[in-house]
């Protein structure tokens, strides 16, 4: 079986963070929950940067082109061209 998609990746994250939250693990247990808890927060990351590097917004220019331009998520839906 091949890496967890997204959603399964975030859905494991906060089952550990639950659980390590609880306070109730051993040490040695918490800490393999710990070092998994890394490793799912960085093919979290990894997946949300490759998704941001793909979405692009299809804008139209004032001469009625179309044009693509790379998603701002700090532009609020204001297309600059």
């Amino acid at each position: 079986m091949g890496e967890p998609t997204f959603e399964e990746a975030l859905s494991q994250l906060e089952a550990l963070v639950a659980r390590l939250e609880a306070g109730d693990l051993p040490l040695e247990e918490a800490l393999r929950a710990f070092e998994e808890g890394v490793r799912l927060t960085r093919l979290c990351a990894a997946r949300l940067e490759d998704a941001e590097r793909r979405v692009h917004l299809l804008t139209r220019t004032p001469e009625g082109t179309e044009q693509e331009v790379p998603f701002d998520p700090g532009n609020e839906g204001e297309v600059h061209g």
